[in-house]
């Protein structure tokens, strides 16, 4: 009978490199796990249909849908994609912002949960009826009304003196619960003016004042800590007056009068504040100037509404929904790409670097939209195809990113340090 050989050693050198496992518990560790891969899994879902949608069209047809593809196309790419990674990131930064315990892990899982198993639901409803959209409404809604009540109790919480950026979130999300309400009513009646409401309460008093109340914290901090004599710029003016220039739209927009009065110096003021960023400086640290170039958009998005606007004063129909889509897929896509990857990489234990292929996928995610911007003008002839090719270009923009970050969600940071 063999004795048994001990077991070997490795020599210096042959140490076999840990590599982390993919695990379970490790996806239930932190709050931007549980809600940022879901985000991901959703934005390619959406983008895969749309894409599928926008196909079809050129070729002469339609899906064969419960809920208008154009209807629910709108509700899902404000619902469908943002709230995911606001929750995750929120969650994860709120706390620290005012100095706090971060959630429990029951709270934090069952919020995208109830969000997941909605939005789910609601795609269902597309080939099984619209019945099924109330109910996965009904989960969305109350997964997103539990995000209010965490945050709001999270800033209560807070012994920070300064948390205005904190409650004006809390309040853009309580605008973003009221948009859920105004789905529900069209979805229970069909009268596309709930759709409608529901539509500009999302755009203009959600998702764009999160954006901008973000953006006006971190992108001067952030550059800061990279840029050699930065000086910090962000008054507490200047979130009001972002916050200010949003609403001022929505509510123009909602009343049915000319948005112009809010869009020309709204415009004049991103443009500024783009300057005074330091736009240009960014671009020496590829990772800052990913903020930097997303913002860019806004102040693009908003002179072509001052160019729509004024031209509508004379009768004159002019952009379709450039302006919007240069908002929507320029600054909200892009910036949420930059935010997430900066989140995604510092928390994954990986340096806070943009590698080669990640800024490659950013440029071409700006491309993308700008893709769908130039759909809207002329010459007609080539807006079917560019919508194909905006749709077709993102939804394979989100695939590279998603390969590149959804693994890390499932696995242990790379570093060895919890989160």
């Amino acid at each position: 009978m063999r004795p048994l050989s001990p077991t070997p050693t490795p020599g210096p050198g042959l140490a076999p490199k840990p590599s982390p496992a993919v695990t379970l518990p490790a996806f239930l560790q932190a709050p931007h796990r549980v809600a940022f891969l879901p985000g991901m899994v959703f934005a390619i879902t959406l983008l895969a249909g749309w894409s599928l949608e926008m196909s079809h069209r050129l070729a002469g047809f339609a899906l064969p849908l419960s809920i208008p593809a154009t209807l629910a196309h709108g509700f899902l790419m404000l619902y469908g994609i943002f709230p995911f990674f606001m929750t995750g990131f929120i969650l994860t930064a709120g706390p620290r912002w005012l100095n706090v315990d971060a959630p429990s892990r029951a709270r934090y899982l069952a919020i995208p949960a109830l969000m997941a198993g909605g939005l789910v639901a609601w795609l269902a409803a597309l080939a099984l009826g619209p019945g099924l959209a109330v109910a996965g409404l009904l989960s969305y809604a109350l997964g997103f009304a539990g995000l209010v009540l965490v945050f709001g109790q999270i800033i209560l919480a807070s012994p920070q003196p300064d948390r205005r950026h904190a409650i004006a979130v809390e309040l853009a999300f309580i605008v973003g619960l009221a948009g859920l309400m105004a789905a529900l009513c069209w979805l229970l009646s069909g009268d596309t003016l709930g759709w409608a409401v529901m539509r500009d309460l999302a755009l203009w008093g959600f998702l764009l004042p999160v954006f901008l109340t973000v953006s006006h914290r971190m992108v001067p901090f952030f550059s800061s800590s990279v840029l050699a004599g930065y000086t910090v710029w962000r008054p507490n003016w200047l979130l009001y007056a972002l916050l200010g220039g949003s609403f001022g739209h929505g509510l123009l927009h909602i009343a049915g009068v000319t948005t112009l009065p809010a869009d020309l110096p709204f415009a004049l003021l991103l443009a500024y504040t783009s300057w005074r960023w330091q736009l240009r400086a960014s671009l020496s640290v590829r990772l800052l100037g990913m903020l930097h170039l997303a913002f860019a958009w806004l102040a693009i998005g908003f002179t072509l509404y001052v160019l729509q606007e004024g031209a509508a004063l004379f009768g004159q129909p002019l952009l379709g929904l450039a302006p919007l889509h240069a908002i929507t897929t320029g600054f909200f896509l892009t910036m949420m790409i930059a935010f997430v990857t900066r989140v995604s990489l510092g928390h994954s234990g990986r340096p806070l670097e943009a590698s080669p292929g990640i800024w490659r996928l950013y440029l071409a995610a700006h491309w993308m939209a700008l893709a769908r911007v130039l759909a809207d003008l002329p010459p007609a002839g080539l807006t079917s195809v560019l919508y194909v090719v905006a749709a077709g270009g993102w939804l394979l923009t989100l695939l590279c990113w998603g390969r590149l970050f959804i693994p890390a969600y499932l696995k242990r940071r790379e570093d060895g340090k919890p989160g």
